[in-house]
């Protein structure tokens, strides 16, 4: 079949090593995908697409654990609400590696509404706003684990936000593209040690990707 053939040819794991062909890799698999859909959609006979995990590559144990942190999950252990999130946003041939839910108070407990997904080849983030940011470990940059209080001590103004807003996490993750912007930070919405976690996971994947 001329999609499983297009499709295997240009899958971007086949490019980890080599970050510029991964870039035209992804744009064609794009193409591949969507061609494929509208010849579906148009064709006399319904033609249906190949499973998801046709292309995927076995499910791992990932490498890294959240611990007994609330709301964070690892492969392949999901519930069935947050494995459905996952395949909404993850495309075929792709699996999930760990979930943070990232929603704040006023939304309901567990409701991920706002989550930092991990995957293989990237990390995902949908924000309070509802706006899903894609982040391919090819395009790391900095990543910093920030400590609020330097020498053990609040400066003026965060000694004055905890009195009215109470204690908030020590540590904030600051997670940058290879250009030098800024992606993503994380701060009072998940516990330190979920933080560390995440920390050390992009600094291998960096390492990886552009040693």
């Amino acid at each position: 079949m001329a999609y499983r053939a297009a499709a295997k040819r240009w899958h971007p794991d086949r490019f980890e090593s080599d970050p510029a062909r991964r870039t035209e890799a992804e744009e064609r698999f794009k193409r591949v995908q969507v061609a494929f859909r509208e010849l579906a959609e148009h064709h006399e006979h319904p033609v249906d697409l190949p499973p998801a995990t046709l292309f995927a590559r076995p499910v791992e144990p990932p490498p890294f654990s959240f611990g007994n942190a609330p709301r964070c999950f690892t492969a392949p252990h999901f519930p069935a609400d947050v494995d459905q999130i996952i395949r909404d946003h993850l495309g075929p041939g792709h699996s999930a590696l760990g979930i943070v839910d990232l929603s704040r108070a006023g939304s309901a407990a567990g409701s991920f509404s706002q989550f930092i997904l991990l995957a293989g080849h990237a990390m995902m983030v949908r924000n309070q706003l509802g706006i899903v940011s894609l982040l391919w470990y090819s395009e790391l940059g900095e990543i910093n684990l920030v400590d609020r209080r330097r020498n053990g001590k609040l400066s003026f103004w965060q000694q004055l936000a905890e009195r009215f807003l109470g204690p908030k996490p020590n540590y904030s993750l600051q997670i940058f593209r290879r250009n030098g912007t800024l992606f993503y930070t994380l701060a009072g919405e998940a516990d330190d040690s979920v933080k560390k976690v995440i920390y050390n996971f992009l600094l291998r994947k960096k390492h990886q990707t552009h040693p």
